[in-house]
């Protein structure tokens, strides 16, 4: 009964009854967000290059000192980062496998909050990333220059 008052309410206000709503479901689940791509990867963790200082806003990937394949405990050090005032390490947070790195040593310039690699729980599903990308990882466009102030007449 609520239902069908809900109903004609909406109709009344030239609203799209609810039940109408559950149509869209099908299309949600065959777009991107819920599609194949997302589906099909077994369970990880992208890391992202970290803020290693209060000022950092961008970074160096200096080194990796893991590899792909490779176990990570808590606390290792997976990479050397230079920020603008120091080498610093990127330590992981988590256990896991490196399944893939995303940006190679002396990527230059990226965005704290940059995908740099992938952790996976279980060494059986680094296969799954061998061809993983994500838009992020591209390296993002240079600023526009500023614009000089007018001379003084």
């Amino acid at each position: 009964a609520a239902m069908a008052m809900l109903q004609r309410t909406s109709r009344a206000l030239g609203r799209a009854p609810l039940s109408s709503l559950t149509l869209a479901r099908p299309l949600l689940h065959s777009s991107g967000f819920f599609g194949q791509r997302f589906l099909s990867l077994p369970s990880h963790t992208v890391l992202t290059m970290p803020a290693l200082s209060p000022t950092m806003t961008q970074g160096t990937i200096a080194s990796w000192l893991k590899v792909e394949g490779e176990e990570v405990s808590a606390g290792d050090t997976i990479a050397q980062v230079e920020t603008d005032k120091a080498t610093v390490d990127f330590e992981v947070l988590d256990d896991g496998v490196v399944a893939k790195l995303l940006v190679p040593a002396g990527a230059s310039d990226l965005p704290v909050g940059t995908p740099v690699a992938v952790l996976v729980e279980d060494s059986g599903d680094i296969g799954a990333f061998k061809d993983y990308k994500t838009d992020a990882a591209a390296t993002p466009a240079a600023p526009a220059p500023a614009a000089s102030s007018p001379a003084a007449a």
